[in-house]
């Protein structure tokens, strides 16, 4: 718009300025002179550009053009710096950053008849953000102390070479009976794999045993088992990737899916299902509202977005080690230039410019507290997943405490991922857990029962962005609070949310006994299964958090990687680099079950040479019977 177009008496709306650009202008208003206007304000007392250029005069002087608040100083000019100083947040929004400096412009000239009465236009100072101020510096940060998982591990050829004769001998033997076994399943990889494009079909793959390299394809499923296409039964430790807490297939589960498959699963309308899940959410999570999505990235790519919204910042800290889904903004890594951090994407097909605004720091450590306290004011949200599935003995408590203190000093957002540790650990997640209360919260998988969800919970000061908060029937109310996008077509599934109304009744039903029980017999199991690999001086150590734990071998052992595909021919499911679970599906003969046959396949594989261990208790141990 032209700005001679703009009449500073005039309301927004009869400029044609709608509530979107309303929102946007709100948010450019407040980076740039530090004070919050909402929607209504600018709908109401502040809906002409007259009435806006007096507030901001009154209620941020320290922040306006130098000639708008004093005439007998002289003013630069740098038109230049109006865009960096609004500042562009994606592709295409120049237009909308010149449209903002024109208008801080024109604001500008009015302050200055309301100052000076005088009518003479005057030019806009904006300071142009210096590349040495502290704000825009990547945070100084020490090199981290350990490797934190990262989410993408291309195929590679691994070891091919170098084995000894004995682990050559043990290897073929394996990979013949292996392949044997799981035949079926070989084939329909090879089968399919001209036409299907999946990653999971080179998951763990070494070109030395590229022969395993495939996934064991199910016909059936229920309770604590799966049947592969060979008629071979598996008891699960993968519970589709900690989703299933009670089991594959529960009866009360699927009988509500069915009873609303057949009522029916119509998209568009709104479902009852939604108003009954939410509330249900509200009361285990101690949140105000809750918003549905599909999956677990959805809901935590809904959190950046309206801590942004609500903020007017940028920026999102996150932690090496966390892992927060499959889109671009959160699959990067950081890395060291100069002694300074920086982000970088993770895999190729992911812009840098998408790392600009993400940093990643060390998890738990006093040294990244430090750098989040430096840049806190420039932060949007500080997203966590408090306990990560690839290092759960890692339970900082007093860290996410700080983190909390942190977020309320700097009216930063703290956001919980809770997708794998809602409902699981305890009723209230791990925000009951360690005592925190996160300002956002995300969860998936378990309160699913199965089917594909995604849940965005929080306090109404931010989840109201999302529908512009709250208003009645028959009076002058309307969702005043300037709102942002995000919808899509299978938000709200009926079948999705029948389940998810199974699940959360039943764990009402049956209280906190059921994840402390659970929680026990993990530890139990955890504590057998490092044991006996001290016993035996095998060097396999398992950590875990509640009903969730991971196999950790030294990573300079490289034939380690077959103990997963011994575990599946020895008839237990689990996949390498992978958390396992238990649910309340699995028995105690379950249990004990898992824990013979990883001795076993532990033994087996020191006798072979593959991993170190006492060989002469290995050798005098007797080979186990195949299931």
């Amino acid at each position: 718009m032209d700005a001679a177009a703009l009449a500073p008496s005039a309301q927004y709306l009869e400029l044609g300025l709608d509530s979107l650009f309303l929102t946007q202008a709100g948010v450019a208003i407040q980076r740039r002179f530090g004070t919050r206007v909402s929607v209504r304000d600018l709908s109401e007392s502040l809906s002409t550009i007259d009435a806006l250029a007096g507030h901001l005069l009154n209620v941020a002087p320290k922040a306006l053009p130098d000639r708008a608040v004093n005439t007998r100083r002289e003013i630069k000019e740098i038109p230049s710096a109006a865009a960096s100083a609004i500042g562009t947040t994606s592709e295409g929004s120049e237009g909308l950053a010149a449209i903002f400096a024109r208008q801080l412009e024109l604001m500008s000239r009015q302050l200055d008849m309301l100052q000076a009465g005088d009518a003479a236009p005057a030019v806009t100072t904006i300071r142009e953000t210096s590349k040495g101020d502290k704000a825009q510096q990547p945070p100084m940060l020490p090199a981290p102390a350990v490797v934190a998982f990262g989410p993408y591990r291309p195929p590679t050829r691994g070891v091919t070479s170098g084995i000894n004769a004995l682990q050559k001998q043990g290897l073929a033997e394996f990979i013949d009976r292996y392949t044997q076994r799981t035949a079926g399943s070989k084939r329909s990889t090879a089968a399919n794999r001209q036409k299907l494009a999946d990653p999971r079909t080179v998951a763990g793959f070494r070109q030395i045993w590229k022969e395993i390299v495939y996934p064991i394809v199910t016909t059936r499923s229920k309770g604590s088992r799966l049947w592969d296409i060979d008629g071979n039964e598996y008891i699960d430790l993968v519970n589709g990737f900690g989703m299933n807490l009670f089991g594959h297939n529960p009866d009360f589960v699927a009988e509500a899916v069915q009873a609303q498959l057949q009522a029916g699963y119509e998209i568009g309308p709104q479902s009852p299902l939604a108003g009954e899940v939410a509330a249900l959410v509200c009361e285990f999570s101690g949140c105000d509202r809750v918003a549905f999505c599909s999956t677990g990235s959805e809901a935590v790519m809904a959190a950046i977005r309206v801590a942004r919204t609500v903020s007017g910042r940028d920026k999102i800290v996150m932690f090496a080690g966390d892992y927060h889904g499959i889109f671009d903004e959160v699959l990067v890594r950081p890395v060291l230039s100069g002694g300074r951090l920086k982000s970088v994407p993770i895999a190729p097909g992911i812009p840098a410019a998408m790392a600009e605004n993400i940093v990643v720091l060390e998890y738990g450590v006093a040294s990244s507290l430090n750098v989040l306290r430096d840049i806190a004011a420039d932060v949007a949200a500080i997203l966590v997943e408090p306990v990560q599935s690839r290092r759960p003995d890692l339970q900082p408590r007093e860290f996410l405490q700080e983190l909390r203190s942190i977020a309320t000093d700097s009216n930063v957002a703290l956001v919980f991922d809770e997708v794998v540790t809602g409902f699981r650990s305890s009723p209230g997640g791990a925000q009951e857990i360690f005592g925190v209360r996160a300002d956002l919260v995300t969860y998936g998988k378990v309160v699913g029962g199965g089917l594909p969800i995604g849940i965005l919970a929080g306090t109404s000061r931010y989840m109201d962005a999302l529908d512009g908060g709250l208003w009645q029937f028959g009076d002058e109310s309307y969702p005043e609070v300037g709102v942002t996008f995000f919808a899509g077509t299978f938000v709200r599934h009926p079948l999705s949310l029948a389940s998810a109304r199974a699940v959360l009744t039943a764990l009402k039903e049956k209280g906190p006994v059921l994840q402390r029980q659970l929680n026990r017999r993990t530890t139990q199991f955890v504590d057998d299964i490092n044991a006996f690999a001290a016993a035996h001086d095998v060097p396999l150590k398992l950590t875990h958090f509640s009903s969730m734990f991971y196999f950790n071998f030294p990573p300079d052992l490289p034939m380690a990687s077959l103990f997963y595909a011994w575990l599946r021919y020895r008839g237990i499911h689990i996949w390498e680099g992978r958390p396992g679970f238990f649910g309340t599906a699995h028995s105690e003969e379950d249990i004990q079950a898992v824990t013979r046959v990883i001795g076993e396949v532990l033994l087996e594989m020191v006798r072979h040479d593959f991993i170190p261990g006492n060989h002469a208790v290995a050798a005098y141990t007797a080979a186990p019977t195949e299931t």
